[in-house]
């Protein structure tokens, strides 16, 4: 083996010999390179709508065209619905506008609970140094 001699790589659909690479998009499931037809091939799966998927919440299958990409501070990994998405950002936005502890609106400045207090959502300035004088 030479310094600069590469090994040799094949399709992971086709199994072919590789003369350049092209990286399968994650929503694939597809894992390693493929040659120019099968990349061609499964993109135009994808775009036209002919691959259908489950909603990750609720779990109805439908195209992927008709999925939407869920924000990435709700730590999902997958595609929503329509519907799921709407109720997802809904909850997003009132735990985000009000506080978990209390529901009044929130100001300005936001406070995280910590960790070991194991809340969800952040609170307003009153009930965070509540919640510190109790648990510390």
């Amino acid at each position: 083996m030479g310094l600069f001699s590469k090994k040799t790589e094949y399709c992971q659909i086709c199994n072919k010999e590789l003369t350049h690479k092209h990286k399968p998009k994650k929503e694939w499931g597809i894992k390693g390179p493929l040659c120019g037809d099968c990349h061609v091939s499964k993109s135009m799966e994808f775009y036209e709508g002919k691959v259908r998927q489950p909603c990750v919440e609720c779990g109805t299958t439908r195209k992927i065209t008709d999925l939407w990409e869920p924000r990435w501070q709700w730590d999902i990994e997958g595609l929503l619905c329509k519907e799921c998405f709407d109720k997802k950002e809904e909850s997003f936005d009132k735990k985000k506008t009000f506080c978990s502890q209390c529901g009044g609106k929130m100001g300005f400045v936001r406070y995280r609970p910590k960790p070991k207090w194991k809340m969800e959502g952040e609170l307003c300035r009153k009930c965070w140094d509540t919640q510190k004088a109790k648990f510390g």
